[in-house]
């Protein structure tokens, strides 16, 4: 729809109300103030959610990787020739063996289950969120521990690698899980298996006493306060394995297509395990993420609608006192279509400013949602965020720029629909009719 300079020059004359005419100005700015507001409000909502996703994804695959090879419930054998077989795939940066099950961890009184994790040493020194935060570069060091930051102020002990995977059981727990159980570098912690043993006494489960020898901060509460890694051959001896592992974890390459790594790396396993992705090991977690994704986009969608429609009032309000300005412009020749193309660029401007402005608001907010947070919270004690609730140690945040697109361009056909029935009623105005009531 083209518009003519004549018609823009009226249009943008109108929106400058008269003292008179303020009222209509008042409601206009209103609705500009509105679609501003939940244009910002919706790509601020959305980043998170994004980011949300996105870090969940990358921590979970730097940990544990985007595919995943189970056996049977007697373990999988991961032989020299599988894993180089694997390795070898086009788009595979590594493939690794783990031992996995559920333990009892007993320190003192305290007692708590835990996912106990066995790899060996090489591997868990290869994993950054892992092992980032105990012998890491002092630049990523850093930055991983202050994920997880002591909660009396005192400096942490993280211990060191040297010792992971000598002679005796050591074991590397997560920070949280080391406060939760009052655990530091050098303490002793009780495991305990639900595989049985049989001993002179009866049947009895497995147990061992680890030493803690590390404690490591991959930012997410789950990992840090539920995991504990042992090296693999205390893993197997513990979860009596044998010389099985649980699982075979498969890094991909950046930008490797999942679903064709999946089916080739499916070919290579054959009969052997039943291979998985980061989707399906997580399916219930990023469910629930894209379902409150999708509700928080169409609640917040009705909100850019209702102020949209509010320019209905304002237009309408606008067509009335220039009635006798319409008459005019058509005895002077102006067509029903000039008419109807002049409302609809002011419902258009009020629309469009407000995209504008509430594109902008939303794109620095988001931008900055972390350090808005920490102020908010050090300056009214607010907890905006619970790391226990959400699993992050910070609020993530992703600019997906062709959603930005997408929400600008949905608020300007909102405020086009708006502006559909007063500029067909000033289009239908009859000129004598116009003069006559003015």
């Amino acid at each position: 729809m083209a518009f003519a300079a004549v018609e823009r020059l009226i249009a943008f004359r109108y929106l400058r109300a008269r003292r008179e005419e303020g009222f209509i100005s008042v409601i206009a700015g209103f609705s500009l103030v509105g679609i501003a507001l939940g244009v910002g409000t919706l790509i601020v909502v959305m980043s998170v959610m994004n980011g949300f996703r996105i870090e969940m994804l990358r921590q979970m695959s730097a940990i544990s990787g985007q595919l995943g090879v189970q056996g049977t419930r007697d373990g999988l054998t991961a032989t020299p020739d599988l894993l180089a077989r694997l390795r070898a795939i086009p788009g595979v940066a590594t493939a690794n063996p783990s031992a996995e099950g559920q333990v009892i961890a007993i320190a003192g009184d305290r007692v708590r289950g835990v996912l106990l994790r066995g790899m060996t040493p090489e591997d868990f020194r290869a994993r950054t969120p892992l092992a980032a935060a105990i012998d890491g570069p002092p630049a990523v060091r850093d930055r991983y521990r202050a994920l997880c930051p002591s909660d009396d102020g005192k400096a942490i002990d993280w211990g060191t690698l040297k010792g992971f995977g000598d002679d005796g059981f050591t074991v590397v727990v997560g920070r949280r899980f080391a406060d939760l159980m009052g655990l530091k570098v050098g303490d002793r912690l009780q495991l305990v298996s639900p595989v049985s043993i049989v001993t002179p006494l009866g049947v009895m489960p497995r147990s061992a006493a680890a030493t803690v020898t590390a404690i490591f901060c991959a930012g997410m509460y789950d990992y840090d306060a539920n995991f504990v890694y042992v090296p693999m051959a205390d893993a197997q001896r513990l979860l009596n394995l044998g010389n099985k592992v649980s699982t075979i974890e498969v890094f991909l390459k950046e930008g490797t297509p999942l679903a064709e790594a999946r089916r080739v790396v499916t070919q290579v396993v054959g009969l052997q395990g039943w291979v998985f992705d980061w989707y399906q090991a997580n399916f219930g977690f990023f469910a629930a993420i894209q379902g409150q994704t999708n509700v928080m986009f169409v609640v917040l969608t009705m909100i850019v609608l209702v102020a949209a429609f509010n320019i209905v009032s304002s237009l309408v309000m606008l067509v009335r006192t220039k009635t006798a300005d319409i008459a005019i412009l058509r005895t002077m020749g102006a067509t029903r279509g000039a008419i109807l193309r002049l409302f609809l660029l002011d419902g258009l401007a009020i629309g469009g400013i407000g995209v504008i402005v509430g594109a902008g608001l939303g794109i620095a907010f988001a931008l900055n949602i972390e350090a808005i947070r920490q102020w908010l919270q050090h300056t009214f004690g607010l907890v905006l965020f619970d790391e226990t609730l959400y699993l992050l140690a910070e609020m993530p945040s992703h600019i997906d720029w062709q959603e930005v697109v997408g929400i600008g361009l949905m608020a300007l056909v909102f405020a086009l629909a708006a502006s559909l029935y007063p500029a067909a009623r000033a289009a239908r105005l009859d000129p004598v009719e116009g003069l006559h009531r003015e």
